[in-house]
């Protein structure tokens, strides 16, 4: 903030003298100013770390950038493909707040947040329920639904907004879809009891009921939606997965694999998205170093097997990633915190992210190579003491810097 008010001060005094004189590069300088349309040109073209610091440069420039509009033209333009990293997240039972500690990926260290939600006033400490393309959805940690309050937060502008509370008695999964190259708004999906679905719409600021919709709450996990192509996709333990469509507001299922046979229950490793496929990971075993990674076809028919993974080499590596006296489908410790398909930015690679005890491994999915992320191992002592290995894809949390609108 201070080095803001600093270059804002730079700037009225760059102003002033501008206006001393029309001639020359004084002149040209004003001109260009004046012209909003060349103005906007230019700032599309800016990186986005640029571009956020300049809008301290001055009033002008800041009124630009803020503009909804700009926003939307900006995002189209420019993109973001890239996850600057992962929240991870951890509740223990004797702290009073979660613990929270953010994971940068390689090259991304200038649009890397900080860890700490502070910034977000809330007695109870505050918790992420959700994260989508840039935006953060947190709400209060410990406290009965009646009390509980839910926040939109862009990190690392260390902006937020308070919700108006849903309503609800019972909240089964609450998350985010905003796609910044389609709106700039944003809007929140809450599944609650009685089957209800609830969405708040940012452009208007309230929440309204969306209709009467078979949930299946008792095998959905709503806490981790997945955001794509317009609607919110929901994996089920059981046989059948939902997608929410967003703009027309219908349920609509989508299967799941079958469990494989012997098997009781289903073992989730992993879903999210990648290269604009959703992608799944169980994990079974009895080698649990061995499963496939699989990708729902567009016409949502099914999945399809898109990758076979093998960790064996990784686990001859690193001791530290075996346990003995356990059950073998408990043996090895990993965690799969991302996959990434590069394919939209021009380059034909696709790779898996671990979280291993002592390590982060970037695996790639083709040729199976693997190597260390140095530029984040300095993180791990204070993760690994403070929070122990995290184990369940539900507490990671990617994040993408994007430009927001508030």
């Amino acid at each position: 903030m201070g080095d803001c008010i600093g270059r804002k001060q730079q700037n009225i005094s760059m102003d002033r003298n501008l206006s001393s004189g029309p001639s020359g590069r004084t002149g040209q300088a004003i001109m260009i100013m004046d012209e909003k349309d060349i103005m906007i040109e230019i700032l599309h073209r800016l990186p986005l770390k640029s571009l956020l610091i300049s809008k301290c440069v001055c009033r002008l420039w800041n009124h630009l950038i803020s503009d909804p509009i700009f926003i939307s033209n900006y995002s189209r333009r420019n993109p973001q493909h890239h996850v600057s990293g992962f929240f991870l997240q951890k509740f223990l039972f004797l702290e009073q707040y979660s613990k929270l500690e953010f994971i940068t990926c390689e090259g991304q260290d200038d649009a890397a947040p900080e860890p700490s939600l502070c910034f977000i006033e809330d007695d109870q400490g505050v918790c992420i329920q959700h994260s989508c393309n840039g935006l953060l959805l947190c709400s209060s940690f410990r406290c009965h639904e009646d009390d509980r309050k839910y926040y939109i937060c862009k990190p690392t502008t260390k902006q937020y907004h308070q919700l108006p509370k849903p309503g609800c008695k019972i909240v089964f999964g609450i998350n985010i879809a905003y796609d910044p190259t389609i709106s700039p708004h944003y809007k929140i999906i809450c599944v609650c009891d009685s089957n209800a679905i609830k969405m708040y719409d940012s452009a208007i600021g309230s929440w309204r009921v969306s209709g009467n919709h078979q949930v299946f709450s008792h095998v959905l996990l709503f806490n981790r939606g997945v955001f794509l192509n317009r609607a919110l996709h929901w994996i089920s333990r059981g046989a059948l997965a939902l997608r929410f469509d967003i703009e027309q507001e219908r349920m609509l299922t989508m299967p799941m694999p079958p469990i494989p046979e012997g098997r009781s229950e289903r073992r989730l490793g992993y879903f999210g998205e990648s290269g604009g496929h959703l992608c799944l990971i169980e994990i079974y075993g009895p080698i649990t170093t061995c499963f496939d990674v699989m990708r729902m076809e567009s016409d949502y028919s099914g999945w399809s097997v898109r990758y076979r993974v093998d960790l064996s080499r990784i686990a001859s590596s690193f001791p530290s990633m075996a346990r003995n006296n356990v059950q073998d489908i408990h043996r090895y410790l990993f965690s799969i915190l991302h996959l990434a398909d590069r394919s939209q930015v021009g380059e034909d690679e696709s790779s898996m992210w671990l979280h291993i005890p002592g390590t982060f491994i970037s695996y790639n999915l083709k040729d199976g190579k693997w190597s260390k992320l140095q530029s984040i191992l300095h993180q791990i002592n204070k993760i690994e003491e403070g929070m122990g290995l995290w184990h369940s894809w539900e507490g990671v949390h990617p994040y993408t810097n994007t430009l927001c609108y508030f």
